[in-house]
């Protein structure tokens, strides 16, 4: 389970939340400015008002106490619905009167305009373009990691799983579960490319960059009297990496880090050929011949035909490693990842594919979830609470990373699915709005503001409930508990 600081929660809101809400609405602001609806106010969070910021081209920006989102109010609307003629004409003349207040020699008093009054192009346009700025922030933030660098695999790395004392990388502090990344400055491509590497050295002594613990610390190791040694031919086994609780690998006393020699009696080929083998014996006893710690042991088990979700039919986790005798090394080959920096092309692709790809995700979510492919914890909906935890996950790893990318990329596929969900046709969204004018533009006439205020009103109601169910549980129940 991952647990989170606080603080960072707090931070994550302000670093993931906050500039996204602005630029959603930002969008929204300037698209009314381009088609010449008044906004009356640019609000951060949802009233009641705590006070008046600043005005800035005939709009009063404030901050309001709820933190949950922002708004823009165009004249003819109030927040969320819209208003009858008379509300309206009411807001146009204290429009009037606060800009000649506030009006100099050299200011023009801007002519009011509302939103009925625009055109049903222009307020589509209005009302799609917070979503819109949200997708070319996404793209931005997308491109500009490309730019910095996206992992990409640029050769292979080594992870030791088991280690002789006696050997001589163990006596010049190479430990278990360290990963070589190269040899004199050298990568490799994969597991014979290293040890190929590592016998014909020329540079003596041997120098290994090696990563080391949870927070792969980088660590360069000196091998010494390396050209004496003759080059064995490495052996393939089949590993126990893991062993679940109450399986027939559990009660048959199967442990991690022991080495598969032999299945009924035969030699194993590969970790395919293993996998093969336990299929065509389900429901019957076999017997695994064992090498731990150098010595051999059978053990007896049945593998199960129906095992738990999740578990195969032993209950293990297995990899396919080799053993090279000389090294008195046991090591599995790993692809070697590094953040690769993109041209500037490829990082324009890279952003319009990574948008799109965030797009698809969302819109086959509801078809996953059906299939199986994913449960449903996996695919609950978080509150702005859910999104912070998460956030505060990316930051840390940014932080543990030295790199900027993890934030980056949360930050980017946020936004993507802010800008989405705003577009549904729900009332009170975005899409709502924009699925009532294509509705007057098919009927020919808008239908009545109080008719689509009551329904603003009612979708609200219904997002608020449902925003304070999904508050509470990501309070009981914290997203990050399904971040493994």
């Amino acid at each position: 389970m991952l647990e989170n600081n606080p603080i960072v929660v707090i931070l994550a809101f302000v670093i993931v939340l906050t500039p996204l809400i602005l630029i959603h609405e930002l969008g929204h602001f300037f698209a009314a400015k381009s088609v010449g609806i008044t906004i009356l106010e640019f609000g951060l969070g949802f009233p009641p008002k705590v006070r008046k910021l600043f005005t800035w081209r005939e709009t009063e920006f404030t901050l309001n106490w709820i933190p949950l989102g922002g708004f823009v109010r165009p004249l003819g609307e109030d927040v969320i619905r819209p208003l009858d003629d008379e509300s309206v004409e009411e807001d146009r003349q204290e429009f009037i009167r606060r800009q000649q207040i506030e009006a100099d020699a050299n200011h023009q008093i801007a002519k009011p305009k509302s939103v009925n009054e625009a055109s049903p192009i222009a307020r589509i346009i209005f009302m799609a373009a917070g979503a819109a700025a949200n997708f070319i922030l996404a793209f931005i933030l997308f491109a500009f990691v490309a730019l910095l660098g996206i992992q990409q695999i640029v050769g292979a790395s080594v992870q030791v799983v088991n280690l002789d004392s006696s050997s001589v990388l163990a006596q010049s502090g190479l430990r278990q579960d360290d990963i070589i990344t190269d040899i004199n400055g050298n990568k490799f491509q994969n597991t014979g490319e290293f040890l190929s590497t590592y016998y014909s050295a020329t540079e003596q002594p041997i120098h290994l960059n090696v990563l080391r613990g949870a927070n792969n610390e980088q660590v360069t190791l000196t091998v010494a009297n390396s050209t004496n040694l003759a080059p064995s031919a490495a052996q393939t086994f089949t590993q126990i990496r893991d062993v679940s609780k109450d399986s027939p690998a559990e009660r048959a006393d199967l442990r991690p880090n022991d080495l598969v020699v032999a299945f009924n009696g035969e030699t194993i080929s590969s970790i395919d050929d293993f996998r093969a083998k336990i299929q065509a014996n389900l429901g019957k006893t076999v017997v695994l011949t064992i090498d731990r710690d150098g010595q051999t042991i059978d053990v007896t088990l049945t593998p199960r035909a129906n095992p738990p979700q999740g578990q195969g039919a032993l209950g293990v986790v297995i990899a396919g490693v080799q053993k090279d005798a000389t090294l008195g090394i046991t090591f599995v080959g790993l692809p070697q990842i590094d953040y690769v920096p993109q041209s500037l092309g490829n990082s324009i692709k890279y952003g319009y594919d990574s948008v799109v790809d965030v797009i698809s995700s969302v819109v086959e979510l509801p078809s996953r979830l059906m299939s199986g492919a994913i449960t449903p914890q996996e695919a609950r909906p978080v509150s702005v609470l859910g999104i912070s935890q998460i956030g505060a996950v990316f930051i840390e790893q940014s932080i543990a990373q030295k790199r900027i990318t993890p934030i980056l990329l949360f930050i980017a596929t946020i936004s993507v699915g802010l800008g989405f969900f705003n577009l549904l046709p729900i009332p009170a969204l975005d899409g709502g709005r924009i699925l009532f004018v294509v509705i007057e533009i098919i009927r020919g006439k808008p239908i009545a503001p109080e008719r689509e205020g009551l329904v603003h009103l009612i979708g609200l109601a219904l997002l608020l409930s449902l925003s304070v169910l999904v508050l509470l549980n990501d309070v009981i129940n914290p997203v990050t508990n399904v971040l493994r």
